[in-house]
């Protein structure tokens, strides 16, 4: 019990800690005061870090296995930027003009942020956190029914706080056409029901692929993926595509190689951890104090995390 209740608790602040602060989102408006950033902490860990598990733990429920996982996060990355914060339509998302470069008008969107967001969410928000806390306490189920309705509930509420709060903050509100809303809940219906009947159940075999190969393929695509969305003298056209090639080909060389889903995923957290670290120096001294601590701790997980896992494999 103690040990599924740890699991359970180091992946729900997992999730919001890589999603936003290892990132270093919160410094997105300058640097924050430390009564704020807790807040922030507390709302993302009902918003992501219950996502996190709630996906982790109907995979597992149902013994299903990666596909099924990144499916999942890829109809929260849609929920979250679709129907809450909506920033896939806000042509003024956060005053930062996301959806200019590569405007699609018939959709409303921006192709190369489309792309990149979405990515965050199923790599780092849910995928990165949700492997390496596996990698601690294996793949079987750690929620019971009253877990289950206990980080629901949570959930929904993570989900009305981030829809408030990011009707309220910003420019102006923003809400997105009656279409854009029901065409974006009707693909994260579509994602959810894919995700729980169109995969077959994994094989029990443990993987077999190189640990630092599979860490090599994580932290170069991941990379490629943040390089390329700062490349601002590129075509947004191609910008989008090959930030999509580039997620596909890294799916496609971890699933041949096979390596445990630990190894890729170090490689996308210390993406973040020199991303993180990138956003903070153009706060100030605090910013990059308070960042290089994040890294620390994020460093210092890897290397237990890692030592566990090549002991058994």
């Amino acid at each position: 019990m103690a040990r599924r209740l740890a699991a359970a608790l180091l992946l729900v602040a997992l999730s919001p800690f890589v999603a936003e602060f290892l990132l270093g989102d919160q410094y997105l408006s300058g640097t924050p005061r430390p009564g704020q950033q807790f807040g922030q902490f507390g709302m993302f860990v009902a918003f992501y870090g219950s996502a996190a598990l709630l996906i982790r733990e109907l995979a597992r429920h149902l013994n299903r296995g990666w596909p099924t996982i990144l499916t999942l996060s890829l109809a929260f990355g849609l929920l979250e930027e679709g129907l809450l914060t909506q920033s896939l339509f806000n042509p003024d998302y956060l005053g930062i003009r996301v959806l200019d470069a590569g405007h699609i008008p018939a959709l409303g969107i921006g192709a190369p942020w489309t792309v990149y967001v979405l990515t965050l969410h199923v790599v780092w928000s849910m995928g990165t956190p949700i492997a390496i806390t596996e990698a601690l306490f294996g793949r079987e189920p750690w929620l019971g029914k009253l877990g289950l309705v206990f980080w629901s509930v949570v959930f929904v509420l993570g989900c009305a706080a981030e829809f408030l709060i990011s009707l309220l903050v910003g420019p102006a509100p923003f809400m997105s056409a009656p279409a854009q809303l029901i065409v974006a809940g009707l693909i994260v219906i579509g994602l959810v029901v894919l995700a729980i009947r169109g995969f077959r159940k994994p094989p029990r075999d443990a993987p077999k692929g190189n640990h630092w190969t599979g860490f090599a393929v994580g932290l170069v695509a991941g990379t490629g993926v943040q390089l390329l969305e700062r490349w601002e003298s590129i075509s947004p056209w191609l910008l989008a595509a090959l930030m999509l090639v580039l997620v596909v080909v890294a799916a496609v060389v971890v699933r041949a190689l096979n390596p445990p889903a630990f190894a890729p995923a170090a490689g996308t957290l210390l993406t973040y951890c020199w991303v993180g670290l990138n956003t903070a120096i153009g706060q100030g001294v605090v910013a990059i104090i308070e960042q290089s601590v994040l890294v620390a701790v994020a460093v210092a997980l890897l290397l237990v995390t890692a030592q566990r896992t090549t002991a058994e494999y």
